[in-house]
């Protein structure tokens, strides 16, 4: 409701430029939390036991800029099951701006990278939405990796997406154009920055460890415990909080249950918390 109230006031064309920028800048945020607690569960199959309301509901990812198609692989595969391995979880590994693991060379200027990491944050949806998912898509399109219908709502839903967020912003609204595109681009800055301090407060936090895979592949605990000594919870407490991120301060409990619906991760927790203490492994959480 809030997401189309926001974009209803947006296209009501009874704003100025501060009121584009901030109804702007909350639809982004909002976009960031109906993907916490929809799309999320949605792309790993535990929204609902329907596979097809799953993949509906996941196309809402799409719908916003973003591919779900890449999405199932980085994170789902890629993430989950490698989480903390340099070179295999690509979370943690980034341009040379940001250094997110301990494998990562050191250059003087990460001494202030607390200080930049948020401008860098701000700019990932701009990334993901412009660059970065074109650049994956068509590599391994050309691969012949990519089911056509796969490509074609990768393209479809690109497209629909800059023409409700963009174009059609710029054709209705009796302002300026550059107003409407630092609107959009605040849309974009908030909702960068919402998504990743979610995601960087469960694994790239003090606590945590980082395993390298030997030459091999393989790395010295088994998937399970690996998830536990990787991940961190926070903000458990958080009623509202809880509700607001889809249940991903609990980020052990999703780790370990990924198919289970955020809604039951408190209940988990206290049975988790007695089994990790029983087995004298850590339960780690900020």
């Amino acid at each position: 409701m809030l997401y189309c109230v926001l974009y209803a006031s947006i296209m009501s064309d009874t704003f100025g430029l501060w009121g584009l920028i901030a109804l702007f800048g909350m639809l982004g945020v909002t976009k960031g939390l109906i993907g916490f607690n929809l799309v999320h569960d949605a792309l790993h199959g535990s929204f609902s036991s329907n596979k097809t309301v799953n993949a509906i509901i996941g196309y809402w990812f799409d719908f916003n800029g973003t591919a779900s198609f890449i999405w199932k692989i980085s994170h789902n595969r890629n993430h989950h099951v490698y989480t903390n391995i340099p070179g295999h979880d690509e979370d943690i590994d980034k341009a040379i701006i940001l250094r997110l693991n301990p494998t990562d060379k050191i250059y003087p200027f990460h001494k202030y990278q607390h200080i930049y990491a948020p401008f860098l944050y701000s700019l990932i949806s701009f990334n993901w939405v412009f660059y970065s998912d074109y650049v994956w898509f068509f590599r391994e399109a050309v691969k012949q990796k990519i089911p056509a219908f796969d490509l074609t709502m990768f393209l479809g839903l690109k497209i629909l997406n800059l023409t409700v967020f963009l174009f059609l912003p710029l054709y209705f609204l009796q302002v300026p154009w550059w107003t409407v595109l630092l609107g959009y681009a605040s849309m974009h800055i908030f909702a960068g920055i919402t998504i990743a301090i979610v995601f960087q407060l469960a694994h790239i936090v003090e606590g945590v460890k980082y395993f390298i895979a030997d030459p091999e592949g393989n790395v010295p605990k088994v998937w399970a415990e690996h998830e536990i000594l990787t991940t961190s919870n926070f903000a458990v407490d958080n009623t509202f909080l809880t509700g607001l991120i889809g249940g991903l301060n609990f980020q052990i409990e999703h780790h370990l249950f990924p198919h289970v619906s955020h809604v039951h991760y408190p209940a988990i927790s206290k049975i988790l918390r007695k089994t990790l203490e029983e087995y004298h492994l850590p339960y780690l959480e900020h």
